[in-house]
């Protein structure tokens, strides 16, 4: 950890000199800014052969602080440099430890030969160890010593720097502009009032100029609101459909009792993990290419895989939280896998399981109004429509038509978990 934490200050340091110092120019600062080669992870401009220097150098300042302080790695795990005799080391063995380590490193390909031969570990440690009289171990704050604020500390410094120097190259990285945002302020204004004086002329009548990309059929505002709520309903219940009865595959305290369990657990949570990772409009691209670009089944589809594992996650570890006293009574007499899900598990369930479909639900209905811009269907594809064209009134009754549903929707399921729970 120390080492990571040491070599991103190194690069982010060496990362902001390409930027802001690699000229002297505005245009040499353009150049660099905008070069693919400062790109912060992309290699920087640096000989082969300057790296080993490099991190040759933030061992050596890695030892440093371990030495002379207790590292925020050494806080993270609960160690800290410690003499073999007398608690915490002295300056001596400190500064020793430091002498002693580049001869160390040169040694220790020998020492672990030797271990290797002897068949154990060396007795006192590596060499820099052994020498100082000193090692790194679980750290036990001394008693009667008052503990140090986190401004007067090693891990304290380097913890308020990380956030310091994260936050500054973040602003530099995603190109912040304070200036941009004051100088575009009446066409930012343009825009909000238009969207603020919605124009609600179709939202019943159907727009002459814009058809589903799908089939060539016109609809209004609440016709493709309608198919959203119903892309997302029919999308839920067909997950959930198949989310339920795989979660039970899925929940460590019933399957894993065995070998053959294990492989089932880790492979249904596997797959719980993996489709849940990919976003969903990734598979709404892939269904669009597969169904057709504008085909709300395809939005159906993505959102039903995407459901499968995200409820299937949930609904395995609501699982894994029951009560076992009632599984373990069935067991007790004999009963089979099947009689402890039905009789032990299914009842203690059933209220979170609603909950968490309800609650899916409104995610579904949020996420039906954006997979339209790759190709999903549904209402958002009339919103993008109306993007490009420049029509930011019609964009604001479109607007107004969702915030209107999925607030709806969102005190409907909120109600019902209400009286689930």
């Amino acid at each position: 950890m120390d080492w990571a934490i040491l070599y991103y200050f190194l690069h982010a340091s060496m990362y902001l000199y390409l930027v802001f110092w690699g000229s002297q120019t505005i245009a040499g600062w353009n150049y660099y800014k905008n070069d693919a080669y400062t790109a912060f992870f992309n290699p920087l401009r640096l000989d082969s052969w300057m790296w080993w220097p490099i991190l040759g150098g933030v061992l050596l300042f890695v030892v440093l602080l371990r030495s002379f302080g207790r590292t925020l790695g050494q806080r993270a795990f609960g160690f800290s440099l410690q003499g073999h005799e007398h608690g915490l080391a002295r300056a001596v063995q400190r500064l020793t430890r430091v002498i002693v380590f580049p001869i160390s490193v040169l040694f220790l390909p020998f020492q672990l030969l030797a271990s290797a031969l002897r068949k154990r570990p060396p007795r006192r440690g590596l060499l820099h160890d052994y020498a100082s009289n000193s090692s790194v171990r679980a750290y036990i704050h001394p008693s009667g010593l008052p503990r140090k604020r986190i401004w007067f500390t090693q891990w304290g410094w380097i913890t308020i720097a990380l956030l310091a120097l994260t936050i500054f190259l973040g602003w530099v990285i995603i190109d912040a502009n304070i200036g941009v945002l004051i100088s575009r302020t009446d066409e930012a204004r343009r825009v909000f009032l238009d969207i603020a004086t919605p124009d609600f002329s179709h939202f019943t009548v159907p727009d002459p100029v814009f058809y589903q990309r799908a089939y060539p059929q016109m609809f209004s505002i609440i016709n493709l609101m309608v198919l959203t709520v119903l892309m997302a309903l029919a999308a839920t219940l067909i997950g959930a459909f198949f989310a339920f009865p795989v979660s039970f595959l899925g929940a460590r305290n019933l399957m894993c009792q065995n070998r053959t369990g294990w492989i089932v657990y880790s492979v249904i949570r596997g797959f719980f993990n993996l489709f849940r990772s990919i976003e969903t409009l990734i598979w709404v691209v892939v269904f669009a290419v597969w169904i057709g670009y504008g085909n709300p089944f395809a939005g159906v589809m993505a959102l039903v895989i995407h459901t499968i594992a995200a409820l299937g996650k949930l609904y395995s570890e609501q699982v894994e939280s029951i009560d076992s006293g009632p599984i373990e009574a069935i067991l007790a007499t004999g009963g089979s896998r099947l009689q402890i899900i039905r009789y032990a598990v299914i009842p203690q369930i059933i209220p979170s399981f609603l909950a968490f479909t309800l609650y899916r639900w409104d995610i579904n209905v949020r996420m039906a109004t954006i997979i339209a811009l790759v190709g999903g269907g549904g209402i958002g594809d009339l919103l993008f429509y109306y993007r490009n064209q420049g029509d930011w009134s019609q964009v604001g009754a479109v607007a107004l038509a969702m915030i209107a549903v999925v607030w709806t929707l969102d005190y409907i399921s909120g109600r019902v978990r209400e009286r689930i729970a």
